[in-house]
């Protein structure tokens, strides 16, 4: 059996909106990871389109990221069942918070920096 390299993404469903031809649309992301996403939708903007997306977390907090469409899939009708329409998303633009709820995802620690105390020399 082959043997493959860890993935950088992570299979999460969280509900998205975005704008597209002046209508709202809707969809759900399939797979997320540090520099994109999928998203599985029936509206699929063209590749190379900029999109806001708004991401909404289990406990409501909502995610806004921008980036380019990259990939764009339309399955067949017949597939539609066992194939996701939907489409690929490189991210511009994302908050701390989406690194965050990244680390999260892959076990990982984000390393804070904290002030150094200096301490002053006592008087004598």
């Amino acid at each position: 059996m082959p043997e493959y390299p860890p993935s950088n993404r992570r299979k999460r469903r969280y509900p998205v909106d975005w704008q597209m031809a002046d209508s709202g649309c809707t969809g759900f992301t399939q797979d997320i990871s540090p520099t994109g996403m999928f998203v599985r939708s029936s509206q699929v903007p063209d590749v190379g389109r900029t999109v806001a997306l708004k991401v909404l977390l289990p406990e409501g907090q909502r995610l806004r990221v921008r980036g380019t469409v990259v990939r764009a899939y339309h399955a067949p009708a017949n597939l539609g069942k066992f194939i996701p329409n939907g489409f690929g998303v490189r991210l511009n633009e994302a908050p701390e918070e989406y690194f965050q709820l990244l680390a999260d995802l892959f076990g990982l620690r984000l390393r804070v920096k904290k002030a150094r105390r200096v301490e002053e020399p006592k008087p004598s």
